[in-house]
């Protein structure tokens, strides 16, 4: 008996079998390929001024977006997007130059993300330059 736990001892190795491993990563490749979305990320260019304070005063003139809970105002009128859409286009802000394309975009504090980020892109897309207004509080 002796002879053949010897012998048996001898034929058994310990080493793993990674014939499959490649095969294995190879499905797992191909599996990932495929179940991954490929998501663009929705964003917009936007033009800032600088943050220096100018010795000229913004004048009365200066388009403004009041942005209050769900209700858009554009010069002190009630508008909604398509409406701001328009009334941004018909000014033809990539036109002018300079100082004459900002427009100012007062925010009120609880203001959707959603609605900010509407009327900021209707103010890009029609090339104006965006003054964010803030409180001193």
């Amino acid at each position: 008996m002796r002879k053949r736990d010897r012998s048996e001892k001898k034929h058994r190795k310990g080493e793993i079998p990674t014939g499959s491993f490649s095969d294995i990563a190879f499905l797992l490749i191909i599996y990932f390929l495929v179940a991954t979305t490929l998501v663009k990320v929705k964003s917009i260019t936007a033009d800032l001024p600088s943050g220096e304070k100018s010795s000229q005063t913004q004048s009365d003139k200066t388009p403004t977006i009041n942005l209050k809970d769900d209700v858009i105002m554009f010069n002190d009128k009630k508008v909604d997007l398509a409406e701001l859409n328009d009334r941004l286009a018909a000014l033809e802000l990539a036109e002018l130059e300079g100082s004459k394309r900002v427009i100012l975009l007062e925010s009120a504090k609880g203001t959707p993300y959603e609605n900010y980020f509407q009327a900021l892109a209707a103010i890009s897309a029609n090339g104006g330059v965006v003054a964010l207004v803030e409180d001193d509080k």
